[in-house]
């Protein structure tokens, strides 16, 4: 027997009727350079027909042709901007590669407006750090093997409270 099209809704269902939550938040996988991370992506995308999002369209063509040497077939990759811009629809599923990258510019270049303009303090309370800790918290982070993780800002050389 076919599921029913609305068998697709079932998630929203479970959570708001059957009060049973569904994990809908990305898994974040750590793990070092030329480790499998991008080939796990890959056979993931193949699996489930979703899309895999890079940094750069020249990172885009690499998986491409990655896949293509691995006799697996995926969507065409597409870069940050482009999934920003034009984003799907709610029926593909996402796998982002290299997001570190991405927070890394958004940083620097954050950082370097405070260097153009000459700002000279910033204040930052130790709540904001321990709601940056909270959001941290929350995220669901692994190792290649599955192995659960946890992300921590952590302050040095504080000896107040």
């Amino acid at each position: 027997m076919k599921p029913r099209k609305s068998f697709e809704k079932m998630p929203d269902f479970l959570t708001k009727c059957m009060n049973m939550p569904i994990d809908n938040r990305p898994k974040f996988i750590l793990s070092g350079r030329r480790n499998g991370k991008t080939t796990l992506l890959v056979k993931k995308a193949s699996q489930t027909n979703g899309v895999i999002v890079c940094p750069t369209r020249k990172m885009a063509e690499n998986i491409y042709q990655t896949a293509y040497e691995m006799g697996i077939c995926i969507q065409k990759p597409i870069i940050y901007e482009d999934f920003l811009k034009h984003r799907r629809g709610t029926d593909n599923s996402y796998y982002f590669d290299e997001y570190g990258i991405a927070l890394l510019n958004d940083l620097t270049r954050k950082l370097a407006l405070f260097e153009q303009y000459k700002v000279r303090n910033i204040i930052i309370d130790k709540e904001s750090i321990d709601s940056i800790n909270s959001v941290l918290e929350n995220l669901r982070v692994s190792d290649m093997e599955g192995r659960k993780l946890q992300l921590k800002v952590e302050v040095l050389g504080r000896n107040e409270n």
